[in-house]
């Protein structure tokens, strides 16, 4: 093939290059600005105007000229253009269009162009075409009664922009008077993003470019809901323009009809599914990028007069006990009466509906039905087909009777003095079966399980001194992993088995699986003891709890003549994990704690995990010489002090470090001893939250940021100090992956914007700590986990300031997500 090839290409004529055409050297250069005073979209009422100007420029300023104009898709001749001309030296000029003969209702375009080489650059990125539209249309106010207002609630720029104030509120909600388009019914627009919303948004008066620009929504089809392409006339962040919204439907973008994420018009009340509206910032560089807004699916218009009813009933069942099942039920506001019968077998959407509408008729006996008027117990016993699955079907109404919904839960009931049992036998056992992969009875342990009828399995993996004495019952309800669908059907045919690889030597682990076979759970357990030897490195992460006695903390004199070895995870990398960063240097300084007398300074150089170009260390303490730590009953080595006063500089940012709280992850703070760093073994020095703030202010202080106003150097967890002699290396890969998958959940929720000074914790003697196990197993054996569109924050953070009350400039902070794929119509 290769030789024909060849053979082809001697005996074919000689390609022919065209070469394109060239820039005229004497263009004039004449372009139409992205920034413009008259909108594109235009829209007014009639016999209001009939003309509207445009601001044009050229680069060539030499000659008087008067520029070419092509004028297309200008339906019916609707617009008229005037020349456009230009005074010698003159830069700037006005384009005038007239269109005097538009008819109201009918929605005109047209084109208008500057082609000619030599008034319009060939090859530049200056825009030389500008695209209108017109209509004509007469608004008419909606009222209802004596209400002549509805609300508009944003939960849009809440997605990316914020600012440094008490009173921010990311979904504010205002005021605002709604119009309707006379000939379009369902048509509505009105003025939300003005300088009230601004005010409600930032909390108090700021200056930001706004340009009252109206809000439309179209609902002519109250279930086909959506905002058109539209800007907000606000800009937030100078360098971004002005921020444009709409609805991802295929009105706006080209999708397919099925693809359409409508919103819906019920009870006055119009409402958008969540990251159903995307934003642009067509003026930035990101021009043509949309990104998802509406997140927490908060975006809502309320009509005026209209009011907001809960009407939902939600039920949870328990499980049988005694001949019985209680099922709670938590009653919306508004719901009056839930009525409900029971009926056997697990019964389909389709099928309980069905059967809620005949209990709504009145087509069932009077003795099988029941009601409530309130939240509370709703208990099914004595039914009527003894043990097995029930269906309860509820029909909800409000005071007047009116039927607002339907609701169902199936649930298991067994019948007074029958029994149900959970049937399922699980253990783990030592095999060398893998030894040519590596996978030994030193850090591993294959599972087996086998059982009848299981509906479910949570489950973990732990480390069994770390449980001693807790409720894995509970703990397995609130973070144990799912056996998948699969699995599950592995578990009843009688043959599943997994390795649990990665285990760490010398260690002995429990199996916990919380089984339930749809009427019953039950707690089944296994453990068993790797071989080998223990490696701290290979511990995933570490509690105030695992400290080593004081007497086996290292003295000051070690951690200063020690070149430790740095592990840690920073969270802004694409795949978080722990690696070596480098390493650490302890030094003494003649500096003493004013806030904490008796406290021996150290410097630590290194913990920040990123290259200085000035200074990079870090204060801290010798923690058994801080009146503070060791008066609030904890110990340790070392722990560091973080403050608002630069530590260095990288690129001629100045530089400082903060912590932040796995409880409040938008906000940086500076901080006296926010991690305490303690030996966890023969060499190894690991950070954990400092658990005093934990106790005192429910703050765990997990995460160490590095960074300048407006960059993120590092944000770093998992900090571990390791003596090279003692060093038996880091974490494997397929742990660290892992790790990855867990700590890049914790990077798509951890955002921090702003940056708060908080006193040290207080002095108020011995402190108790309760740690939570960790759950092992998480990623051993695949489980479901929630799928994110937010990811990838660029994030910058401020100062936090009090908004002055003259309304002085302030700068929003901005992030962006990742970019949805999308395509304008």
């Amino acid at each position: 093939m290769l030789l024909a090839f060849f053979a082809f290409a001697g005996c074919s004529d000689d390609l022919t290059y065209t070469k394109g055409e060239q820039e005229n050297s004497d263009c004039y250069g004449v372009y139409f600005p992205k920034k413009q005073t008259t909108k594109t979209n235009l829209e007014f009422e009639p016999g209001s105007t009939t003309s509207v100007t445009y601001t044009v420029k050229r680069r060539n300023v030499v000659d008087p000229i008067t520029v070419p104009l092509v004028v297309t898709a200008n339906e019916e001749n609707i617009f008229a253009v005037e020349p456009l001309t230009f005074e010698a030296g003159e830069e700037q000029s006005a384009l005038t269009v007239n269109f005097p003969n538009a008819q109201m209702g009918k929605t005109y375009t047209c084109n208008i162009t500057v082609e000619d080489p030599l008034y319009a650059s060939v090859y530049g990125k200056d825009n030389t075409n500008l695209s209108l539209s017109l209509v004509l249309a007469k608004w008419e106010k909606v009222t209802n009664g004596e209400a002549t207002t509805g609300l508009y609630r944003d939960d849009i720029l809440g997605n990316f922009y914020s600012l440094a104030s008490e009173g921010f509120n990311p979904t504010p909600e205002v005021k605002v008077e709604i119009f309707e388009r006379s000939d379009k019914k369902g048509y509505y627009r009105m003025k939300a993003y003005t300088q009230e919303f601004i005010t409600a948004f930032a909390g108090g008066p700021v200056q930001v470019e706004c340009k009252d620009a109206w809000t439309y929504v179209d609902a002519t089809d109250p279930n086909k809901v959506f905002f058109p392409y539209q800007g907000t006339g606000l800009t937030l962040v100078a360098n971004s323009g002005e921020t444009y919204f709409a609805s991802s439907v295929p009105e706006n973008f080209s999708l397919d009809a099925s693809a359409g994420q409508y919103g819906t018009l019920k009870d006055g009340i119009i409402t958008f599914p969540a990251q159903s509206i995307v934003v642009e910032w067509p003026n930035s560089p990101d021009a043509g990028k949309f990104y998802y807004a509406n997140s927490n699916g908060m975006q809502r218009i309320l009509m005026p007069g209209a009011k907001v009813y809960d009407y939902s009933v939600r039920l949870s069942k328990g499980e049988p006990k005694d001949g019985a099942v209680e099922i709670e039920a938590q009653m919306g506001e508004h719901a009056a009466k839930l009525r409900y019968a029971f009926f056997f077998g697990k019964l389909s959407e389709g099928e309980a509906m069905m059967k809620a509408q005949d209990l709504d008729a009145g087509k069932l006996p009077a003795d099988k039905i029941n009601e409530i008027t309130a939240s509370g117990t709703i208990t099914a016993s004595n039914l009527a087909e003894g043990t097995g699955v029930y269906t309860l079907v509820g029909c909800i109404y409000d005071a007047k009777n009116t039927l607002r919904g339907f609701t169902n839960i199936s649930f298991g009931y067994i019948a007074k003095g029958e029994e149900y049992p959970v049937v399922l036998n699980l253990g783990l056992e030592a095999t060398n079966e893998f030894a040519g992969m590596g996978i030994t009875t030193d850090n591993s342990a294959k599972l087996y399980a086998f059982g009848e009828n299981i509906e479910s399995i949570k489950y973990g993996l732990f480390v069994s001194k770390k449980i001693a004495g807790a409720d894995l019952t509970a703990t397995l309800q609130k973070s144990g992993a799912d056996f998948t669908a699969e699995q599950l059907k592995e578990v009843n045919d009688g043959h599943f088995s997994q390795m649990l690889t990665n285990l760490n030597g010398d260690t002995e682990y429990t199996f916990a699986a919380l089984a339930y076979n749809g009427f019953v759970s039950k707690l089944f357990t296994a453990t068993i003891k790797t071989t080998g030897k223990y490696n701290p490195g290979l511990e995933s992460s570490f509690a105030y709890e695992d400290f080593l006695p004081v007497n086996q903390q290292p003295t000051k004199e070690q951690l200063i003549a020690t070149t430790w070895n740095y592990y840690a995870t920073n969270i802004m990398d694409e795949k978080p994990m722990r690696k070596k960063l480098g390493v650490v240097t302890i030094s003494d300084t003649e500096d003493n704690a004013e806030d904490d007398k008796g406290a021996d300074l150290l410097l630590i150089k290194g913990l920040s995990g990123v290259t200085f170009d000035e200074g990079g260390a870090i204060p801290a303490a010798y923690a058994p010489s801080s009146n503070m730590l060791r008066n609030s009953g904890m110990f340790g080595a070392i722990s560091p002090r973080l403050s608002t006063t630069p530590i260095g500089k990288i690129d001629g940012q100045d530089v400082i470090t903060g912590c932040v709280a796995e409880e409040d992850p938008e906000n940086v703070y500076a901080l006296s001893y926010p991690f305490l760093g303690g030996a966890v073994a023969d060499g190894y020095i690991y950070f954990v939250p400092t658990p005093a703030y934990k106790a005192q202010a429910n703050m765990t202080f997990r995460y160490m940021f590095t960074g300048s106003s407006n960059t993120v150097f590092s944000m770093l967890t998992d900090m571990l100090l390791v003596d090279p002699a003692k060093d038996m290396g880091g974490i494997p890969s397929a742990v660290s992956e892992r790790m990855a998958k867990m700590h890049e959940k914790v990077r798509q929720m951890t955002t921090p914007k702003n940056f708060v000074e908080l006193p040290a914790f207080a002095v108020s003697g011995e402190t108790s700590f309760e740690q939570t196990p960790e759950n092992l197993a998480q990623g051993f054996i695949p489980a479901s986990a929630p799928q994110f569109k937010v990811s990838g924050a660029d994030v910058a953070f401020t100062h936090k300031t009090e908004l002055p009350a003259g309304g002085s400039a302030v700068e929003f902070t901005m992030k962006k997500t990742d970019a949805a794929l999308l395509v304008r119509k």
